[in-house]
């Protein structure tokens, strides 16, 4: 007869490990200096539960693949974004996808889903490497630049005509008010996730107005488009132009519900404020590795020499594997959305071996989890070739997590991946990108990693084929 053993009482969260922090204060100073390398230290020290202090707020850091996968997967329900981060991202972006929780966002999923289809993402294929090459028919060898600012730039011209149909030239006319409004943005939300206190958005600080400045901007430019489609409307149907707006103004739910014209704002905002600062930081990055590595940058431009010099299309990537490899291994050490936003429980609840209070307030970070040593080896070395096939299949469900998980994935992956793909290739077969000598590479961790001081580096132009 054979007996089973009882299962071993849970442990209380707040017996966890972890550091002891300043008196009220805890780790807020070593965060502020540097969130991405703290957070990750304290994992290296003390495992893959951390208890921390913020402000005499308690936090619980999780960086092992199963218990994310319960936080972000099977327990979604109960663990949705915590309120305070929510606030801030509706100043911010307003109550689109990314701060929407609960059943508002699996509306807000389902209506927006439709237009990420692979067909409709396939399509945009084409204006990413008609405006890359736009692009480089600017640059000139010898020529310094600031890469960040051109990848950025690049990719909003690129994310406007795909989500509303803005051409380039419409949208460069505007590019350099609408980047300062998002970097603006991004400062604020950044001083606010910093603060141990959020105050009203009413009262009349230089901070609340410099948000609701760089607010109007984008939603200017937004409302216009918006009111410019619903104008062109026959009959009062919009045409479908294969763009997003067309799909969210067309998009109804199961009771045949449409999205008000504020729903689609926040939405657009929201996907275009995501969907151009999150890749185009990834591409930077990606460029400042291959800057420090000639033998992979050797060996990428061997794959897109390979292809000829006739126009890239889509057709193109199956032959292009190793140019996705040095993306992945990008985005591995510099993930662009750095951290996901806090999770609160919602309910008692057990996460691996740990007993999690209703309230307690959980941390998940790509930036930790890809530095995992069990998982990637010398961590931080650059190495593509952890993402041949047979490599990336042995790895755990989260332990590599660019662009989060469970329910709240990002909707734009495909279309972030397929991007990036084709802008590197395109680049890399007419110039070589070298860093400043000099300029010093130092993380600007908010809302996405970026690098204080941009990446100025030299285009030297490169025979092609």
């Amino acid at each position: 007869m054979t007996i089973s053993q009882p299962s071993p009482a849970p442990i209380p969260a707040a017996s966890a490990p972890g550091p002891k922090g300043a008196p009220f204060a805890g780790i807020a100073r070593d965060l502020i200096a540097g969130a991405p390398r703290t957070i990750s230290h304290l994992a290296d020290a003390y495992g893959p539960f951390v208890r921390f202090n913020i402000f005499r707020n308690r936090f619980y850091l999780v960086s092992d693949p199963e218990m994310i996968r319960e936080v972000l997967v099977t327990q979604a329900a109960n663990f949705p974004k915590d309120q305070r981060d929510v606030d801030i991202l509706d100043r911010v972006v307003g109550h689109g996808l990314v701060s929407a929780n609960g059943e508002e966002h699996k509306r807000q999923r389902r209506l927006t889903q439709p237009a990420f289809h692979s067909r409709r993402i396939d399509a945009y294929a084409g204006t990413m490497v008609e405006y890359t090459a736009a692009m480089l028919d600017e640059w000139r060898d010898g020529q310094t630049l600031d890469v960040a600012e051109a990848m950025r730039e690049l990719t909003m011209v690129i994310v406007a005509r795909t989500l509303f149909g803005a051409d380039r030239v419409a949208m460069r006319a505007t590019a350099e008010r609408i980047g300062a409004a998002i970097h603006a943005l991004q400062a604020v939300a950044d001083k606010e996730f910093q603060s141990p206190f959020l105050l009203p958005d009413w009262l009349p600080t230089a901070h609340n107005r410099r948000r609701r400045a760089a607010t109007a901007v984008l939603y200017e430019t937004i409302d216009r488009l918006i009111a410019e489609r619903r104008a062109a409307a026959a009959g009062g149907e919009v045409a479908d132009r294969g763009d997003l707006l067309s799909m969210l103004l067309l998009s109804h739910d199961e009771a045949g519900d449409r999205m008000s014209d504020a729903e689609v704002r926040d939405q657009l905002v929201t996907l275009f404020v995501a969907g151009h600062e999150t890749t185009s930081n990834a591409l930077t990055w990606t460029w400042y590795l291959l800057s420090q590595h000639a033998a992979a940058e050797a060996r990428l431009h061997e794959e897109v020499d390979a292809l000829g010099d006739r126009p890239l299309d889509l057709a193109d990537l199956p032959r292009l594997p190793y140019t996705l490899q040095v993306i992945k291994e990008a985005m591995r050490l510099y993930p662009p959305a750095w951290v996901v936003n806090v999770r609160r429980a919602a309910a008692d609840t057990i996460v691996g071996p740990y007993a999690i209070g209703r309230g307690d307030r959980l941390w998940i970070s790509p930036f930790v989890m890809h530095r995992r040593p069990q998982f990637f080896p010398d961590p931080e070395r650059f190495d593509p070739d952890r993402w041949t096939p047979e490599r990336e299949r042995a790895l755990p469900k989260f332990a590599y997590m660019p662009f989060g998980g469970g329910p709240r994935v990002c909707i734009g992956n495909g279309f972030a991946l397929m991007e990036a793909h084709l802008i590197v290739a395109a680049v890399a077969r007419r110039y070589r990108l070298r860093l400043l000598p000099g300029h010093p590479i130092a993380l600007n961790a908010q809302i996405t990693l970026s690098n204080h001081g941009g990446m100025p580096m030299t285009a030297e132009g490169r025979d092609e084929g």
